[in-house]
């Protein structure tokens, strides 16, 4: 419970300096570009990470390059997954003595995903909350 709690935290926060950042980036423009349209250009930033326990990562990433089906039914979930089991795969070709557990821990530490893997309700809403003053 804790854990999924402090992934929350931090996964709201970067979020909401990923959107800031884009607003502050359309300059003049901002007024004219959609509240939406900045949203999609945050979440597809690439400026977020894997907000994952490593044994949830874990136990995901296995059953992909296993072959067998995910208990997830979330669509962007499981395409964090699999981003993430092709990235294992890519490191461990690189580095052929690497670990699966070293290659996972030091992709979830050190790589950014290449987008936040949740949609445009839960960002309106992360964005919500942090303009009340609730989160971050």
């Amino acid at each position: 419970r804790m854990k999924k709690d402090y992934f929350k935290k931090f996964k709201e926060q970067d979020f909401v300096r990923a959107y800031e950042e884009e607003l502050k980036s359309l300059g003049a423009s901002a007024p004219y570009v959609s509240r939406d349209d900045v949203i999609l250009r945050a979440l597809h930033s690439g400026k977020g990470r894997y907000y994952i326990s490593f044994e949830e990562a874990s136990r995901n990433v296995r059953r992909i390059m296993n072959r067998l089906p995910l208990t997830c039914r979330n669509e962007l979930k499981v395409s964090m997954y699999q981003e993430l089991a092709q990235r294992v795969a890519e490191y461990m070709k690189e580095k052929p003595l690497a670990s699966f557990k070293d290659t996972l821990f030091t992709i979830l530490a050190e790589e950014k995903a290449s987008r936040f893997f949740f949609g445009m309700q839960t960002a309106r809403l992360i964005l919500y909350r942090n303009q009340r003053g609730e989160t971050v």
